[in-house]
């Protein structure tokens, strides 16, 4: 960027924007309060700026020797433009982050680790190892520092330093030496325990970011052996405990010791994990071991551990063991268990004919709310008899309910009823029609291509995207190019940002089947209001033609705003059938997307009526799609403000991509770090209320979400 176009960049983001209608937002005078990032900081990141604006903030332009001038007395400014600047992932910065002295050790590797982010040690192994010994020079001090302080400078950094991928063994294993030590130390007294679970949760991290060169030693596994054991005066806390065996798991250090005792855990998560290692290496232990582990967990007293050992026993236990435990598990009172056991029952023992009756007999016709038990075990009952799964065919491809409609094309695939299946890809409903389509071309393509190409006629992203991505696979046929230039057109009128995905592959089966002549049909995609179309068309034209095409995007501007002057806000989502759940913000962490959130929730009413559309137990529940799939969401795309961790309980913004947030979220209902660096988390849900976030299912309808006041967090 230029001098001149830099400073009215910085002059742009810092002045206040003078307020739109009353109820839309509030003048820019400040941060709004529970926000400590400054105001030309945030403004700048509300207005999508680039890492020369965030470096202008920092005053650290360059004379003309190519030197930078320190600047002095730091403070937040520096800190979160720093911060932003890593935020901006590009990799082209982690070297000047390194080498700036604005602010210290801690957050440069913070911002360095967030702008290498999927990044290929192997394009730049110099870099790391600059990184690498920088780092362990900051913790070694200079001259070198006592035991205590390194302990103390390692666990300032030990976020930065984790998470960052490195270039080869050597690399891991200093910073991995660093760590241990630090670790080993903070386990002998209780004055150290505040560093204790930061640096497990770096070892966790260090490993699993650095999966491919990782070999922790003897002196590392048996420091985290004795944190997963609780063998140390910190032993009593679970989350250590937790991280410490995800850590050993990471570097594929579980021992059979390690396993048995995770899997006796007093704390449901840690058995949870453990299970998960039976479902897959083991940890260790003999089949015989194992297969009784896993049936000892389908009667652990925690859903989360019963449905994980459901899906251990699917995959090592019915072969040799057979399906009365999964048959057993029908009878369990968390539905997620129930509906996991008839998803396996599907493909598993189908010699036995006492299981099909029983799936018979589940498989009802759905009545009201409650059709998830009934049309999964009609879903499970067409693999196993498509003959029995005939009689009730009917009933359930043209319920009331969509939802039911949906799972039914998957039972008439199964089935192979190609007139019902030919119906459900005519639906009213488009994640009806997306769900039809594939399995309607497999078995007969010719009279499949019609309802192909009528799905064309719709607006819905992912069907689109659904539909595009097959018309790409067949044969090249100039006549698809007509229908798919009048789809792109069509959705390229609904102005929304969120369609990139659908537009691109619509775009990509242009390619596929256009000739010369249809350039020109895309010359005015060339000025899309969405550069990564706009490029894409550019692209398209230029292998059609064999003529260059410029793309010159026409661009919104992110124009900052403040639509509230207090971020410090807690929510209720009112849900139906069930009970509502709240949600306390985390405007430190993500202050732009609470301001849209809370925007789109209790202003805009953007959610009342949406569905919880994705529920994957274990994992995570999503919601906030007006066309209740991955591809529907609000029109502006979200910009992203890595930040928190995905914890339990935590709150973060679904994406498709870089800075592709459309208003859905997602609440993690187990620890998924393995997120962390990708995601944005801007609030968490109150800790009383995830048994209630636990028990929601595919479907469930948000009434509204409302404002509530916060409760006063108790004093620790």
């Amino acid at each position: 960027m230029k001098p001149i176009a830099l400073i009215a960049a910085l002059l742009f983001v810092m002045q206040a924007v003078p307020p739109p209608p009353m109820g839309q937002t509030v003048a820019l005078e400040s941060s709004p309060a529970g926000v400590p990032e400054p105001l030309p900081v945030l403004n700048a990141e509300r207005a999508w700026s680039g890492a020369d604006v965030f470096w202008l903030l920092l005053d650290k332009v360059p004379d003309r020797e190519g030197r930078t001038r320190r600047v002095a007395n730091v403070g937040p400014l520096e800190r979160y433009a720093i911060r932003a600047i890593g935020r901006t992932e590009d990799p082209a910065q982690a070297r000047r982050i390194l080498a700036t002295g604005v602010v210290g050790m801690p957050a440069r590797l913070e911002a360095i680790a967030q702008s290498l982010y999927g990044f290929d040690p192997l394009n730049d192994p110099d870099l790391l190892s600059v990184i690498a010994q920088s780092t362990k020079l900051y913790i070694q001090g200079q001259p070198a520092s006592r035991r205590e302080e390194r302990m103390i400078r390692t666990a300032s950094v030990a976020a930065g330093m984790s998470h960052i991928a490195y270039a080869d063994a050597g690399q891991v294993s200093e910073l991995e030496a660093l760590l241990t030590d630090a670790l080993e130390l903070s386990a002998t007294s209780l004055q150290f325990e505040p560093f204790y679970l930061p640096l497990v949760r770096a070892l966790e991290s260090l490993a699993r970011v650095n999966t491919k060169v990782v070999k922790y030693d003897a002196t590392t596994i048996e420091a985290l052996s004795d944190a997963a054991q609780g063998d140390t005066l910190h032993g009593k806390d679970a989350t250590s405990r937790l991280y410490a065996f995800m850590a050993l798991n990471a570097a594929r250090a579980i021992t059979p010791d390690i396993e048995r005792k995770a899997l006796k855990d007093t704390e449901w998560a840690v058995r949870r994990a453990g299970v998960a290692v039976l479902a897959g290496s083991g940890g260790g232990l003999d089949d015989g071991t194992r297969i009784a582990a896993i049936r000892d967990a389908l009667d652990d007293g925690n859903p989360h551990v019963r449905y994980e050992a459901v899906r251990a026993w699917g995959r090592h236990g019915v072969k040799a063991n057979g399906c009365q435990p999964l048959v057993e598990a029908l009878k369990d009172n968390d539905p997620h268990v129930v509906v996991q056991a008839l998803d396996l029952l599907g493909a598993a023992c189908l010699e036995d004919e006492e299981i099909t009756k029983r799936l018979d007999a589940e498989a009802v016709v759905p009545q009201g709310a409650d059709w998830h038990r009934p049309t999964h075990a009609f879903v499970a009952l067409a693999k196993r008899s498509p003959e029995k799964a005939s009689i009730h065919m009917g009933a359930f491809t043209t319920h009331p309910v969509w939802w039911v409609r949906m799972y039914a094309a998957f039972a008439t695939a199964g089935a192979k009823d190609l007139l019902r299946l030919e119906q459900l890809a005519y639906d009213e409903n488009d994640n009806v029609r997306e769900a039809a389509l594939p399995h309607f071309r497999a078995l007969d393509a010719e009279r499949a291509e019609r309802a192909i190409l009528a799905a064309l006629e719709r607006t819905d992203v992912q069907l689109i995207h659904t539909v595009a991505g097959i018309i790409k696979e067949m044969a090249p046929a100039q006549r698809y190019v007509t229908p798919l230039v009048a789809s792109l057109d069509r959705l390229t009128r609904v102005r929304s940002m969120t369609s990139r995905d659908g537009r691109i592959a619509l775009l990509d089966a242009i390619d596929r089947h256009g000739a010369a002549s249809d350039a020109s049909a895309l010359q005015s995609w060339l000025r899309d209001f969405d550069p990564v179309v706009a490029a894409r068309a550019a692209a398209v034209m230029l292998h059609l033609s064999g003529k260059a095409a410029k793309a010159d995007p026409v661009l919104t501007a992110h124009i900052p705003t403040q639509p509230f002057r207090d971020l410090r806000q807690c929510v209720s989502v009112n849900m139906s059938p069930g009970k509502p759940f709240r949600m306390r913000m985390d405007a430190a962490s993500a202050p732009i997307a609470v301001e849209q959130f809370l925007k789109l929730a209790t202003i805009d009413r953007y959610y009342n009526g949406l569905t919880i559309h994705r529920v994957v137990p274990n994992f995570v529940i999503q919601g906030g799609s007006p066309g209740a799939n991955e591809y529907s969401g609000n029109k502006e795309l979200w910009r992203d403000e890595i930040a928190a961790s995905n914890v339990r309980g935590s709150v973060g913004l679904s994406i498709r991509g870089r800075n592709t947030g459309d208003a859905q979220f997602y609440v993690n209902l187990v620890e998924n770090v393995r997120l962390d660096g990708g995601y944005t988390v801007f609030a968490h849900v109150f800790d009383e209320d995830m048994e209630v976030v636990d028990r929601v299912q595919e479907g469930d309808v948000m009434r509204s979400i409302d404002s509530i006041p916060c409760p006063v967090p108790p004093r620790r």
